[in-house]
């Protein structure tokens, strides 16, 4: 029996390291359990750069919801009071900011910039008003990064301040953001209340800032973005956001090769790919009314932009479009197997923010945006209506949302033509309290947004005509005439 029972246990042994040794010549290593490197000192030393940002809103501009938001922001210039966070946590509407540090300690702060195009923003705080010494986070670049490198996220995770997230890179470069953004795949799990989180590398350099996630991945804004529109605010330059109205993706060369005609001997050329599969550029979606939309077609690949190759490069092919702001940009492009060199206008996205809006009769307007057109495939010209009082004069002209939100494009108001804000300014002005006006919209809530007019009664007494406009030097919004 004992020798039975000796053979039987030796037998399972056996098993067991025949298994294990399948698993290292499978798999080729055995996956870690916990994460390598000693992130313990450097945690303690990153907590005081890291901010909690508490947001609240009142009127919202394009797609943006009013109410309260927390998300997370670093310190990227003490001198200066600059915080980094994400576009869609500063937003473009008027808000109030609150910043809270890590010793309990709180401040206001003011938008400063947001970007256009990709997710960063920054916000200004005094730091005469701040109780203990500011510290920044050094920086350093994803093109160092490798496949597999350890990362470490600090942020606001489920609204629980400075929680701890340990991650890996799992792929260098994929287009996870709008139009032609270029996003870290990392392997941090849920992060919602992280967006604007620093990520750093295990030398303790931020490397990326966290942008959105899911339960089993995240992905990350290379800090070069950031750092790039950074340096231009510290120097006093204005900034400037190339925009031939394109939406991008990337698409295997062999794909491109099989099914969109790209020629064979492109593969030897374009060569590898750091990220992983060897990728080329293609256009996904022309924006309507941008410089793109005559020059351009869905489909295209984008074989070289300005005589350089770009292969996959998302990251470079914005930086040469804001280069070329106020000129052209030569795309060498491969239509359908056709090989072509076109020359497209570049014009400045920064020209085309919400730098005015109206109050009227209980709802807010302003001109309609780039990202508008993007997003609700937009062609004709008027004025947008993002959100209308429950109950007021404009409420009645399209579905409200249920957090009150509109996506109402007004076409015509009692006759008179809207093409712009300055033509909505002028019809308004001419409205009596209790008038009958009779407007002509579009509503994108609905399923047939065909122009449909409605006869309104517009209420002055409560909703008077307002028109505010950004004040660059004062970071805030003024009342004028």
């Amino acid at each position: 029996m004992m020798s039975l029972t000796r053979t039987f246990g030796q037998s399972r042994i056996c098993r067991g390291i025949f298994i294990w040794c399948v698993v290292i010549l499978v798999g080729g290593v055995v996956p870690e359990t916990g994460a390598e490197h000693n992130w313990k000192d450097q945690i303690a030393a990153f907590k005081p750069m890291v901010v909690n940002v508490e947001t609240s809103s009142e009127v919202v501009f394009e797609t943006e919801s009013k109410g309260t938001s927390f998300a997370t922001g670093f310190i990227v210039d003490v001198e200066r009071g600059i915080i980094a966070t994400n576009r869609h946590v500063t937003g473009s509407s008027p808000a109030y900011v609150k910043i809270n540090f890590y010793d309990g300690s709180f401040t206001e702060a003011k938008i400063l910039y947001y970007d256009p195009t990709h997710d960063f923003g920054f916000y200004q705080l005094n730091p005469n008003e701040v109780q203990f010494e500011l510290q920044e986070v050094e920086f350093g670049s994803w093109r160092d990064l490798a496949l597999g490198d350890e990362l470490l996220l600090i942020g606001n995770n489920e609204k629980e301040e400075y929680s701890i997230k340990n991650g890996n890179v799992a792929n260098l470069n994929v287009n996870k953001g709008d139009r032609h953004s270029s996003y870290i795949h990392t392997t941090f799990d849920r992060t919602g209340g992280s967006s604007g989180s620093p990520v750093w590398n295990t030398k303790g350099e931020v490397i990326a800032i966290h942008a959105r996630g899911t339960d089993t991945s995240s992905f990350e804004l290379p800090i070069e973005y950031v750092l790039d529109a950074l340096k231009q605010i510290q120097s006093g330059q204005t900034i400037q956001r190339g925009e031939i109205g394109v939406d991008l993706e990337l698409i295997s060369i062999g794909e491109a090769i099989k099914h969109f005609g790209l020629p064979e001997a492109s593969r030897a050329e374009t060569g590898p790919s750091d990220a992983g599969t060897p990728k080329v550029i293609q256009i996904e979606s022309i924006i309507p009314k941008t410089t793109g939309e005559a020059h351009l077609r869905a489909s295209d690949i984008i074989y070289r932009i300005n005589g350089k190759l770009i292969r996959d490069d998302l990251y470079t092919f914005d930086a040469i479009l804001n280069e070329t702001v106020g000129g052209h940009v030569s795309l060498d492009i491969y239509r359908n197997g056709e090989a072509m060199t076109i020359e497209v206008p570049v014009e400045d996205l920064e020209m085309r923010k919400v730098r005015r809006f109206v109050r009227f009769g209980g709802s807010v307007f302003h001109d309609i945006t780039p990202q508008l057109r993007r997003m609700l495939y937009f062609e004709a010209d008027g004025v947008y209506l993002p959100h209308a009082d429950a109950g007021s004069s404009f409420s009645r002209v399209g579905i409200r949302e249920r957090n009150g939100n509109s996506k109402v494009v007004i076409l015509e108001i009692n006759g008179q033509a809207i093409r712009s804000l300055d033509d909505f300014i002028s019809a308004c002005a001419e409205i009596s309290d209790g008038q009958h006006t009779y407007v002509v919209s579009r509503d994108f809530n609905r399923f047939d947004s065909s122009p449909t007019p409605k006869s309104l009664t517009v209420n002055l007494k409560f909703g008077p005509l307002e028109v505010f406009e950004w004040n660059e030097r004062q970071l805030d919004w003024e009342k004028v005439d």
